[in-house]
């Protein structure tokens, strides 16, 4: 499988730097792709399409935080970083950005290597059974999506690579024109919904199916509802998640944490995250490394683990945990009392920090002193383990959508078309779960009153208790930003006004501008026909 994908390696030429801190990149030239050696059965295509997956890796391994955590994660008013200047968090956004120049390189190289499949499929000549090619197109044509939604939402009118890239000349593409990206994005993702399979074999866990397009779909046309104000949006993404929650294939794990332990990845919570191993075999990742076999993780664990701050130390803290993340006093307080989820968000004075005794000088209690804010993450390394190697990868999946954002999804597609009640019992279906795992997290029933359901009331009223959902239940899982944003656009919220960020200076810099990230630098010196967007 390794000499089939390393073919298809090379970089898109809108592509160009790439900062990851990955293994040897196989940068084959291009002209090698009109060899008649793959692309041509079976085999071939079924090494070659894991590669648009392989990037999704890019976006998590480096343990700074490069792209997911510093462009996803950092602007939103959940945590904050305190060490030193942060440009990502405190709205000091530049042209200049490594972080979202990475972020626009891996989705375009994504982009590429889905493009690649599209382009070789109908040439290929030694299908045994014809009928596999539609697969491989669905599956990339969701990939190519997938990359094309990050980019819309991050930089807005970006260039449509609908071809694969055959000259520098067809590289120099212009901005899209509005909401044609997003046109673009829907095709894609019904093609897909029509040829994926409703599930995959153990063997191939992990890549798409029709449930994870019709998530993405859904996702989507509710982001253009509100980036947009056209209503009719949101029945089509109701029409998209109810075909989900029909199916009857997936439902609230009982343990809200199993959607958080590498032990239970790929639950039937989960519609699509990204694979992650180490020291075995994982087909993601040999298209940017030498093997298959190694790390492919997220730098989750040493970038949020705690660390010295202002004079208050974890001993042996630099060891294990650069405290670069801390929970916002703001979300800390959104939390209602009691509520069991606090337990795999963010950890607190006096939790188990390493278990038995610490082991390797690790900690065994966490102390607020160690953290500006008191608490720092908790969601996907608890219970923190300061082993392992190499002790700053985590090998825990990313999960992309879950079950219980498309169930408040479709609560806000309700509620926007006027069926408030349903809208209620989808959030209190959310709720309720949150309420039963008291017992599971401490060992005893939950008090009388917790977490009482919502109430039907107006649609200002529900779409509060809403908002505040999404942000228990799906804190520190990199969509919040995004929430805020379209929320904004559709004037439901003033970012400026009700949002607290936990930074002054972030509070003082937020503008309209930032609602894009600024289309990098690079990019516009080599391309004349690519226009900055507006502010930057």
């Amino acid at each position: 499988m390794n000499r089939f994908i390393k073919t298809i390696a090379a970089p898109l030429l809108l592509v160009l730097t790439l900062t990851s801190c990955e293994g040897v990149l196989d940068q084959a030239p291009l002209g090698e792709l009109d060899s008649g050696t793959y692309y041509q059965n079976e085999e071939h295509f079924e090494a070659a399409i894991l590669s648009p997956y392989s990037t999704l890796l890019n976006f998590t391994y480096e343990q700074f935080g490069t792209g997911w955590f510093a462009g996803f994660l950092m602007p939103d008013d959940d945590v904050r970083n305190p060490r030193g200047s942060n440009s990502e968090e405190e709205f000091t956004w530049t042209p200049s950005n490594g972080h979202f120049s990475y972020i626009w390189n891996e989705s375009y190289k994504g982009i590429m290597r889905a493009n690649v499949i599209l382009d070789r499929l109908p040439a290929a000549q030694n299908f045994a059974d014809e009928s596999r090619k539609a697969v491989y197109e669905g599956e990339a044509k969701f990939m190519r999506a997938y990359f094309n939604f990050v980019l819309a939402r991050n930089f807005g009118n970006v260039p449509i690579v609908r071809e694969l890239i055959q000259s520098v000349a067809d590289s120099r593409l212009g901005n899209s024109e509005p909401g044609e990206i997003w046109d673009f994005i829907e095709e894609d993702l019904e093609r897909a919904i029509a040829t994926l399979p409703e599930d995959w074999n153990e063997s191939n866990k992990g890549r798409a199916t029709r449930y994870s397009a019709l998530a993405l779909l859904g996702k989507v046309r509710l982001f253009r509802a509100q980036w947009f104000n056209d209503n009719s949006k949101y029945a089509q993404a109701k029409a998209a998640f109810d075909q989900i929650v029909n199916s009857g294939k997936f439902r609230l794990m009982e343990d809200y944490g199993d959607n958080f332990r590498i032990e239970t990845e790929n639950n039937a919570e989960s519609l699509f995250e990204v694979q992650m191993t180490r020291g075995d075999f994982n087909p993601w990742l040999a298209v940017d490394h030498e093997s298959n076999e190694g790390a492919a993780g997220s730098g989750r664990k040493i970038y949020m683990g705690a660390a010295c701050d202002e004079g208050n130390c974890a001993p042996g803290a630099n060891a294990f945990g650069y405290g670069q993340v801390h929970i916002t006093t703001s979300l800390q307080s959104e939390f209602e009392p009691g509520d069991p989820r606090v337990y795999h968000t963010f950890y607190t004075d006096g939790d188990v920090y390493c278990e038995e005794g610490g082991g390797d000088g690790c900690p065994a209690i966490f102390s607020s002193l160690w953290s500006v804010t008191g608490a720092t993450p908790s969601k996907y390394i608890r219970p923190f383990e300061p082993k392992g190697n190499p002790n700053n990868i985590t090998t825990n999946n990313e999960r992309i959508i879950r079950y219980a954002d498309v169930l408040l999804m479709l609560a806000e597609c309700e509620l926007f078309t006027g069926n408030t009640q349903r809208a209620v019992d989808l959030i209190n279906q959310v709720r309720t779960r949150a309420r039963n795992n008291y017992e599971i997290v401490y060992g005893e029933p939950a008090p009388d009153g917790l977490l009482p359901p919502v109430q039907v009331g107006s649609q200002q009223e529900v779409f509060k208790a809403l908002m505040h959902e999404r942000r228990v239940e799906l804190a520190l899982e990199v969509v919040r930003y995004d929430d805020l944003v379209r929320w904004h656009r559709a004037g439901l919220i003033n970012i400026k006004t009700d949002v607290d960020f936990g930074n002054p200076i972030a509070q003082a810099n937020w503008q309209e501008r930032h609602l894009l990230k600024p289309i990098p630098q690079g990019e516009l010196d080599i391309n004349p026909n690519l226009r900055q967007n507006p502010g930057y």
